[in-house]
């Protein structure tokens, strides 16, 4: 015997459709997020482990190419691969590591002391007295 589909049933079974979907939904986010932390530390690993040039140096081509194409693969990893633009991914990328590389190179300002006020001239007795 076959089972009529009735509107309650139908309804019934959508809700746990979309109860599953929903759980579904975020397990994916927490992996999407622990794989982003993942990568974020790799990253970070790979920056510090490399020496970094004395300011004044330049750096190594292959080694600024390298951090730039890791850097466009988190963004659009960020974004879940969907949509976007690599040539757009590549540019602030670009920006992003010149500015960390710009950081790390440039010398630390030296603190300057600390200004004192100006003291006071104090009048002379004889040019009080003159008056």
């Amino acid at each position: 015997m076959t089972e009529k589909l009735t509107l309650k049933k139908l309804s019934e079974e959508l809700e746990t459709v979309h109860a599953r979907v929903q759980e579904l939904e975020q397990q994916l986010e927490r992996k999407l997020e622990a794989s982003l932390e993942k990568a974020v530390e790799r990253l970070k690993t790979r920056i510090e482990s490399h020496k970094t040039p004395e300011h004044g140096t330049s750096v190594d081509t292959e080694y600024r190419q390298r951090l730039i194409a890791e850097e466009a693969y988190l963004i659009a990893e960020r974004r879940g691969f969907q949509g976007g633009d690599s040539k757009e991914d590549w540019a602030i990328a670009e920006k992003l590591v010149n500015h960390r590389l710009m950081e790390k190179a440039a010398p630390a300002k030296p603190k300057e002391p600390a200004k004192r006020p100006a003291a006071k001239k104090a009048r002379s007795k004889t040019s009080s007295l003159a008056k």
